[in-house]
């Protein structure tokens, strides 16, 4: 098993194919010979074979699977990196908040093994993951700890990749003569430690150079950068794309800010090109958004309104793809979930524990509702708030239908459902859901995803409960009067779970506090609610929205008179 083991690591780059039914055969013998620790590491090769050659869902659920077996014992490196790859996979679906939790976990089991030359790499993750969310300041302070842990240890290569980014963030804020400095401390060392990063951390070193104005220096690292390539073009070593497009994109983007539009248009068409033709789709979106700038500064409206579009597309076709991916991981994470359960049950009808357990899970949504509701937690408690939203909610909006004479049943079927109407925002990206200030329209377009969303993680579940909480989480922002959304229904063609959810949620968003705004108190909130009587909501529902708020707080009655 061993043998097979080592046999699928030393092969996993040049022959995946092969690591794969090495590892397969090792997870084999080692469930069959009940070795936990043995089995762990074979799932984590699996996954991380999957994961090179892009298979994410089947690496999320192995590497999952992994840590599922091996978290009751003792910390190991299997572990560790289990927990760092699932950390990456959220990563690339945009879930920042889930692949920070993933990364710090990674790095509290890796210190636990006693192990330490790679913990540079792991902090260097987790700095990569607060870049992202915009925290600069704990991103900064994270590469800085991976650079004072890595220097006894010699790690040069993870220095040279450290200090490039971080010269790169020093240089988004400003700070060019420390970017400069960073950068060149970068060139120094990976010249002899990793060379694969010389052209890209030139091409950063060149933006440096042009921040403080000294446009001959970054001319020579564009220089150099470009000579870099063409050796190892011609050392006949393997070069990934994005190698060439990082010096492509600098250079448009320095020759845009010099004023040199001419010249940014030409490069920066060269790098979409190749960025098209190599499916690298991130950049294709920035170069189509500087050379939407270059044509506008050029006085080409038509061609600068085209990129524009196109920016605009593109960046819908990656929302999608990247909200698909968040769902799946999501969809993944609960199936290995109901898995465990159903083979819990299994087990335990071999046992005298059949009838206890059989009490508590008495139907279908017992497996599910739990799971669902913790997703639902996530998404709140990503938008800086607690569940108590998520609750309040459900609970004004069973009132609301008590009020209007539905059957008790349905009442608090709604009660649980309404909990889960906002699930759909665990799979928009923190840097929308936590912006502090207004939104642009686009980011707008991508909130308004989370109805459809939710419906579509919501409707895996054939059961009442989900069926009427995926209505309600499809239909709580459409208006009476048709000017909602996600389709524009109106009147009676709203479910009625979304038209009341439509009240409750309002109501408690503005009675709660936010990351943009204040709370507003209940009289506020109730006056703010009602004068939206046959635009947003229903009349009926207002009025028996509004008995129940002088039911719980009978002093309102005169103050809303």
């Amino acid at each position: 098993m061993r043998q097979l083991l080592d046999d699928a690591a030393s092969c996993r780059v040049d022959d995946p194919v092969q690591a794969r039914e090495l590892a397969l055969a090792a997870r084999t013998i080692a469930r069959a010979s009940a070795i936990v620790d043995d089995e762990a590491e074979a799932l984590y090769s699996l996954a991380s074979i999957a994961h090179q050659r892009g298979h994410t869902d089947d690496a999320f659920a192995l590497a999952a699977e992994a840590v599922e077996i091996s978290a009751d014992g003792e910390p190991t490196l299997t572990l560790a990196w289990s927990h760092h790859l699932l950390g990456v996979v959220h990563y690339q679906a945009s879930n920042f908040a889930s692949s920070l939790e993933q990364s710090l976990a990674a790095l509290q089991v890796y210190r636990g093994t006693g192990h330490e030359i790679d913990e540079g790499k792991i902090l260097h993750t987790i700095a990569v993951v607060y870049q992202s969310m915009g925290d600069y300041d704990r991103a900064i302070e994270t590469y800085e700890n991976a650079l004072a842990i890595n220097e006894p240890l010699g790690r040069r290569d993870l220095d040279a990749m450290v200090l490039g980014n971080l010269a790169r963030l020093r240089g988004r804020r400003g700070e060019h003569l420390l970017a400069v400095n960073l950068g060149r401390r970068a060139v120094e060392l990976s010249r002899e430690h990793a060379p694969q990063l010389v052209g890209g951390l030139l091409a950063d070193l060149a933006e440096a150079y042009v921040g403080l104005g000294d446009h001959a220096s970054a001319a020579l690292c564009f220089g150099e950068a470009r000579a870099d390539w063409e050796y190892r073009m011609a050392d006949g070593q393997q070069l990934a794309p994005t190698d060439q497009l990082g010096i492509m994109l600098s250079e448009g983007r320095v020759a845009l800010r010099s004023g040199q539009t001419d010249e940014a248009i030409t490069s920066l068409t060269s790098a979409l090109d190749l960025a098209d033709r190599t499916d690298h789709r991130e950049l294709e979106l920035e170069i189509h958004d500087l050379l939407a700038l270059a044509y506008k500064q050029s006085e080409r409206f038509s061609e600068a309104l085209d990129h524009r579009e196109r920016h605009f597309a593109l960046h819908r076709e990656i929302f999608n793809d990247s909200a698909d991916l968040r769902l799946r991981t999501l969809q993944v994470a609960h199936t290995n979930t109901t898995a465990r359960h159903r083979t819990e049950i299994t087990r335990l009808q071999t046992s005298e524990l059949v009838t206890s357990f059989a009490a508590e899970h008495v139907d279908v949504d017992a497996y599910h509702l739990e799971a669902f509701e913790r997703l639902a937690s996530l998404a709140e408690f990503r938008g800086g708030n607690t569940t108590k939203h998520t609750d309040a909610v459900g609970d004004l909006a069973a009132e609301i239908a008590h009020a209007i004479g539905q059957p008790p049943e349905w009442c608090e079927r709604l009660r649980l459902a309404a909990r889960l109407h906002d699930i759909g925002k665990v799979a928009i990206a923190d840097s929308v859901l936590l912006k502090p200030g207004p939104l642009t329209i686009e980011e707008f377009d991508e909130v308004k995803q989370h109805t459809v969303l939710g419906r579509r993680l919501l409707s895996g579940v054939s059961t009442d409960l989900f069926s009427l909480a995926a209505e309600a989480a499809w239909s709580h922002h459409e208006w009476w009067d048709g000017s909602g959304y996600p389709n524009g229904l109106s009147g009676t063609a709203i479910p009625l779970s979304g038209r009341i959810v439509a009240v409750a949620d309002v109501y408690d968003s503005l009675a709660t506090r936010r990351v943009y705004k204040r709370e507003w108190n209940v009289a506020e909130a109730i006056r703010f609610v009602k004068s939206g009587t046959g635009a947003q909501f229903q009349p009926e529902l207002i009025d028996a929205f509004i008995s129940v708020m002088v039911a719980r707080e009978p002093s309102l009655e005169a103050d809303l008179a």
